[in-house]
């Protein structure tokens, strides 16, 4: 008994000197004397597995303080119980959101990171915490994370018209990058159009008769996040196509507004198209290749 606490009492004595020569690093043993519930989690946790298992480099190496910074400074602000622990806790709002992501950067810093620095996220002081728990076992779900702001993006999910999130096919990720993207709100490409072909390759074109707004913007005729019209336009047919088509052409254009209606029994072209919407000749809206012409008929 009296052998054991020596050893205690020389280790309580050395740690001090060894922290100072060290850095201010004193290993993750002296983090598990207080923290045991964490310790548990970080056994399960990516970075517990690498960093025990296969740490790559000196700074994996050193366990906790890899993350959380030297403990030499925690240990003797809790001595004090000072409540300033002096350690870096990423879920604390004390300090720059910038301060506390720069130790995930350190390594999470390309890839899908690349586009992090100037992001929408990042501008808006978010922490790699916000939406990441740092010992967690499991990733939570993606939809989850970004609905948990992005509550309105749930809202629109549950139109009748949706991308199959609901159905687990797809999550928000597929089209963002919640790190930053080179397009628009965070999109992983360039333009919106770009995004989209990553998957609707069949409108991409070049085609022989282009269509203005869908060569320039998707979204200028769907919604993307849900619609309670079919293929997740922003407003039913034919009035969509009205927005732009307003020039009276071959046929009336407000023959769906019970204006001039004809006097019964008279032949009009406002009688001959009753009951039919623009798709059932303008079919091909995204582009056509066939000689049919600019008016997108087959």
């Amino acid at each position: 008994m009296l052998r054991l606490l020596y050893v205690v009492i020389l280790f309580l004595a050395i740690s001090p000197a060894y922290a100072a020569d060290n850095g201010g690093y004193v290993g993750e043993r002296e983090c598990y004397a207080c923290h045991k519930e964490i310790r548990a989690e970080y056994a399960k946790d990516r970075h517990g597995r690498v960093f025990t298992s296969a740490p790559n480099g000196e700074l994996q190496a050193r366990g906790c303080e890899a993350c959380h910074g030297p403990g030499a400074g925690h240990i003797d602000a809790v001595d004090r119980e000072d409540l300033d622990l002096r350690i870096q806790n990423f879920r604390s709002e004390k300090g720059l959101p910038t301060e506390a992501n720069a130790r995930c950067l350190a390594c999470h810093e390309n890839g899908e990171r690349g586009f992090w620095k100037g992001s929408r996220h990042e501008l808006s002081g978010m922490r790699c915490a916000s939406c990441h728990k740092i010992h967690a076992e499991e990733a939570r779900p993606a939809m989850e994370v970004c609905f948990s702001c992005h509550q309105e993006r749930r809202a629109q999910l549950q139109r009748t018209s949706h991308m199959p999130l609901r159905e687990g096919k797809m999550t928000c990720n597929n089209c963002h990058n919640p790190h930053g993207g080179p397009g628009p709100s965070a999109l992983r490409q360039a333009s919106v159009n770009e995004n989209c072909y990553a998957c609707h390759q069949e409108k991409r074109g070049p085609l022989v008769w282009e269509h203005p707004p869908a060569r320039e913007n998707c979204a200028n005729c769907h919604d993307p996040h849900g619609s309670n019209y079919e293929s997740l336009l922003k407003v039913k047919v034919p009035y969509l196509c009205q927005s732009c088509h307003t020039t009276l052409g071959s046929h009336p254009r407000n023959r769906y507004d019970g204006a001039n209606l004809p006097v019964p029994g008279t032949p009009s072209t406002t009688m001959q198209l009753a009951g039919k919407g623009c798709l059932n000749c303008h079919s091909q809206v995204h582009g056509s290749n066939h000689p049919s012409g600019r008016r997108f008929q087959r």
